[in-house]
């Protein structure tokens, strides 16, 4: 399934963007138009009829309070998804409060999802509401929920089953009415097996599940976004194309960092174009960057990370060979995960998790 969303600001949505979305959904063939008409103001981009259908499932859980958790590879655009939920759904003109759970200090964890009275603690000279009470009569969006503490996962699933909540510091219980939107790129069944996830908090938020796949997956998506990548940063007096070269090499490339990734080497290419064309000289992709900011050009290939058993989805060996052809560039692993958009904790699990399923990689990259 080909799937593609994008925003400058999905806040900024109207209603003749959702009036022109919905034209296409049951029009998928005036699709095709949007590739060369891109407007930067228009919040979503799709041009795929599969991106078409999955964002008709998106507005269609919108309309409810099922809690929905998207899946798919860092990067890939699941906040903009989340974003999706909320603007169709009848809380769109309440708060939609990002969160990213792998990114929260444990030893702060309680009082920043639920909130403190002046006093609670060392340092808390005033009393403060938290992402619950943020988010209430909105919708709350938890990134990378299979990163959350352990600890803190318990306490988020009473919080959910009661829509109640009690700041640190006081013992008044406080109604709440949020919808709550999940993302991950782990796998949380293998998180659940490994005892990194609660079992009763994965059912509580994977009542409906959107799946988004790699920018790989679905290149009819890739010239739209590229277009309105270059209305985003290049000039509105001077639009900007892209030459048939530079559009052959983009979607000639593998895209590890998904969409993120589109949108850096689209903003490198407004600063390195000499006129109104990108051409091909300036598609410059991160590992190209690299290597000439550290004054080397990149070594042979890696051979390709092999299955040692056929039931493996071939999907999962692409990103095998993204994460090898990372840690081969990378001076560490931290550089690694930066440059693949994942956590350095991400990528410690997905490397024990591809040897363990019976892929080939090589034991220094998955120490």
């Amino acid at each position: 399934m080909v799937f593609a969303l994008f925003a400058t600001d999905v806040n900024q949505a109207t209603a003749k963007n959702m009036r022109h979305m919905q034209s296409l959904l049951q029009n998928p063939d005036s699709a095709e138009s949007t590739t060369d008409s891109v407007d930067s103001d228009q919040p979503f981009v799709f041009v795929d009829p599969g991106s078409a259908r999955v964002f008709s499932m998106a507005t269609r859980v919108a309309l409810t309070n099922v809690p929905v958790l998207i899946c798919g590879p860092t990067g890939a655009g699941k906040e903009i998804v989340a974003k999706v939920v909320h603007e169709a759904s009848p809380r769109a003109n309440a708060p939609f409060v990002p969160v990213n759970a792998a990114a929260i200090p444990a030893s702060l964890a309680e009082a920043l999802f639920f909130g403190h009275e002046k006093g609670a603690f060392t340092g808390a000279q005033s009393a403060s509401a938290g992402y619950f009470e943020q988010a209430n009569g909105g919708t709350l969006f938890l990134d990378e929920i299979g990163e959350m503490p352990l600890d803190l996962q318990p306490k988020i699933l009473r919080a959910l089953q009661e829509k109640k909540i009690t700041r640190l510091g006081s013992t008044r219980a406080i109604d709440v009415d949020v919808r709550v939107v999940a993302a991950t790129n782990l796998n949380l069944r293998q998180e659940m097996e490994a005892g990194r996830f609660r079992e009763d908090l994965y059912y509580r938020l994977s009542a409906f599940r959107l799946a988004l796949p790699s920018l790989a997956a679905r290149p009819l998506d890739i010239k739209p976004l590229a277009l309105l990548m270059l209305r985003k940063y290049g000039v509105a007096a001077r639009p900007m194309q892209l030459t048939p070269e530079a559009l052959n090499k983009l979607l000639g490339h593998s895209w590890p960092g998904n969409v993120r990734e589109l949108e850096n080497v689209m903003a490198r290419a407004v600063v390195l174009s000499q006129g109104q064309l990108i051409d091909l000289q300036d598609i410059v992709f991160d590992e190209e960057e690299l290597h000439a900011d550290m004054g080397f050009t990149p070594k042979a290939e890696l051979a390709p990370v092999t299955m040692s058993q056929s039931r493996l989805d071939p999907e999962s060996s692409d990103e095998a060979n993204s994460i090898v052809k990372a840690l081969r560039s990378a001076r560490n692993r931290k550089e690694a995960a930066s440059s693949l958009g994942i956590s350095t904790r991400t990528l410690r699990h997905k490397l024990q998790q591809l040897r363990s399923d019976g892929f080939d990689v090589p034991k220094a990259y998955s120490r």
